[in-house]
């Protein structure tokens, strides 16, 4: 989910994705369902970072599963949501992790961070917005920091429904994201598609220089 409560810098209302998981989380928390095959993700990201190293979830959601494995591994986290009904639902789940409220691109931390996930969440924004987030993150996490975040599998704009409410989705081209991290100054350790049988959710694992 794309964290995005507070007014834009340009002063737009909420993003409709926010007024949209405000509308369904409940419905989205009751059919909740681990994907086995995506835990490996943070698991892998758990592996390569230390205890203490601070870790921004960026558009938490209700809580992934696979954030398990970065509680215990003892990493100091911080969860970011836009949507106060997909946070409470996140509360119940890790009651030990800080939370904020706030839009993603909005947002203005005061240290950076070892790492940084976006998973199901970056690609509610739009192309124009992606490209700025990008330059976010890049700025937000340390040198060495990580980045793993997810987009769909090539330039597109989609829209769609979950529980009767619409949502768009954005991605860019595999060669674009290429190019747009590499200009940040992130270097790309992973990308690959990680459900089963299909080619449509990509995983991609960045690293800062």
């Amino acid at each position: 989910m794309t964290a995005r409560a507070m007014p834009s810098p340009e002063g737009s209302d909420q993003h409709p994705a926010v007024a949209g998981y405000d509308v369904i989380a409940d419905a989205f928390e009751a059919a909740r369902k681990v994907k086995p095959w995506e835990l490996a993700y943070f698991s892998g990201l758990a592996e390569r970072l230390a205890p203490g190293d601070h870790l921004l979830d960026c558009g938490c959601g209700n809580g992934h599963a696979g954030l398990a494995a970065l509680v215990e591994a003892g990493l100091s986290i911080t969860a970011l949501d836009g949507s106060a009904g997909m946070l409470r639902h996140f509360r119940r789940r890790y009651p030990g992790i800080a939370t904020i409220r706030c839009d993603m691109l909005a947002h203005d931390p005061a240290e950076p961070f070892d790492a940084i996930i976006a998973w199901d969440s970056f690609f509610h924004l739009t192309h124009d917005e992606q490209a700025r987030m990008i330059r976010h993150f890049a700025a937000w996490l340390r040198p060495g920091g990580l980045l793993l975040f997810t987009s769909g599998p090539g330039h597109s704009t989609i829209d769609d429904a979950m529980f009767g409410t619409r949502f768009a989705y954005a991605s860019y081209s595999d060669a674009a994201y290429r190019e747009m991290l590499g200009a940040n100054g992130l270097s790309i350790l992973a990308s690959d598609f990680d459900e089963p049988h299909a080619a449509i959710h990509k995983v991609w694992l960045a690293q800062k220089e």
